[in-house]
């Protein structure tokens, strides 16, 4: 598949175009800058399916919903034994709702 990037300085606001070349007139989309044409076509070339939302929709405009539905998504794994992290903050070496003075301060 054959992607160009053009710039059209004409059009008011988003004068960044990335074609499909060979596509049917629907498959394009517009960009406010090159950057953000170059990034789509990295994703398209990398089989890679966006999580940000104006990549997403410019992906599904320039992609068939066959070639679309076949991106490779990351997968979301939550390893639940790890738990949360928390920050440390100055002073304490535990999250704040497990710190009691009563308790804690008490020296033996």
């Amino acid at each position: 598949m054959k992607l160009t990037i053009k710039y059209y300085p004409k059009l008011p606001k988003r004068k960044w175009i990335l074609i499909r070349e060979g596509g049917a007139y629907e498959q394009h989309a517009h960009f406010l800058c090159k950057k953000d044409a170059e990034n789509v076509r990295r994703l398209i070339d990398g089989n890679k399916y966006p999580y940000n939302k104006k990549y997403k929709i410019a992906m599904q405009r320039i992609l068939t919903e066959e070639e679309f539905k076949k991106l490779n998504k990351k997968q979301r794994y939550f390893n639940v034994n790890k738990g949360i992290k928390y920050k440390k903050k100055a002073g304490r070496s535990m999250p704040a709702f497990f710190y009691c003075p009563s308790f804690n301060d008490v020296k033996l």
